[in-house]
């Protein structure tokens, strides 16, 4: 889930909010992306996937990631945050901190519970770290209009401006350094005569992406020695350097995006269709 926060009235505020770094209290709430209720076993099981790799990147103090919370410590929405040099990021600069990810708890997001004051809270506290360990701004990937994820009118409220017409980078900077940009593409499809190829490029870092890889390996295992399947890891600074790209789908060269992780049934109606044009 994500931030919306179209307005903030001064009433909807909480009160004895606070942010704080995430420790394995709250490592389940972050990897179920806020769905803590949820009794889904492939969400689970995705889950899992990204709370191993969470849990190594804090470790080994790759990422930041920060909660908000309540004067209970019940959790409100987190926070990531990685230098932009991390494969994550999806962009290229320097003496910047990025944020991947700035989420709300989804009930208050599908609520439209607006004007609480967690958004701007965790972004201070962002602010604060990147600061204090020296960097010079911040970068996000926003996006306009009425999309519910990371919207960029509301990181221009809060000092954010775009590096770029119609862009979706977006930069809040109080030192001297250069103005980010993404990371350039380099992928070439490779054919395996006969065979369906599947070249996934995909991070643990997000919960959505953790379910795709699941859908896709359990659909690719059904069709055998019919259906390639290449996993690539963008979180890995190799891949990330020789091909540019974040997480993608493509099926015989063609990318496919569905918006959000693909319906198993749709993606064993486009490998049935590649096999018939194959006969």
């Amino acid at each position: 889930m994500g931030l919306y926060i179209p307005a903030l009235p001064q009433k909807a505020r909480i009160s004895m909010l606070s942010v704080i770094d995430a420790n394995d209290r709250y490592l389940r709430y972050i990897s179920l992306c806020t769905h803590e209720d949820s009794h889904d076993s492939a969400r689970t099981e995705a889950a899992q996937i990204r709370m191993q790799w969470l849990k190594g990147q804090l470790r080994e103090g790759r990422i930041s990631v920060k909660v908000a919370v309540d004067e209970s410590g019940n959790p409100l929405g987190f926070i990531h945050l990685t230098p932009i040099e991390h494969p994550t990021s999806g962009m290229i600069g320097k003496g910047l901190m990025v944020i991947p990810c700035l989420t709300l708890s989804y009930l208050q997001v599908y609520a439209k519970k607006r004007g609480t004051g967690v958004g701007r809270a965790m972004l201070e506290a962002a602010e604060q770290e990147a600061r204090r360990k020296g960097f010079k701004g911040l970068a996000v990937h926003a996006y306009d209009g009425d999309f519910w994820f990371m919207p960029s009118g509301f990181f221009q409220r809060v000092g954010f401006r775009r590096v770029l017409e119609n862009s979706e980078i977006w930069v809040k900077k109080w030192g001297e350094t250069g103005d980010p940009s993404l990371r350039p593409t380099q992928y070439k499809y490779a054919p395996v005569p006969g065979k369906v190829v599947i070249d996934y490029f995909w991070s643990p870092f997000c919960l959505t992406v953790c379910e795709e890889l699941l859908n896709i390996r359990q659909v690719s295992e059904e069709f055998g020695d019919k259906v390639i399947l290449r996993e690539y890891r963008a979180d890995d600074p190799e891949v990330a350097t020789r091909y540019g790209m974040g997480c993608a789908l493509f099926i015989d060269g063609e990318r496919k995006d569905w918006g959000y992780a693909p319906p198993k049934d749709d993606l064993r109606q486009v490998i049935r269709s590649r096999l018939q044009q194959m006969e």
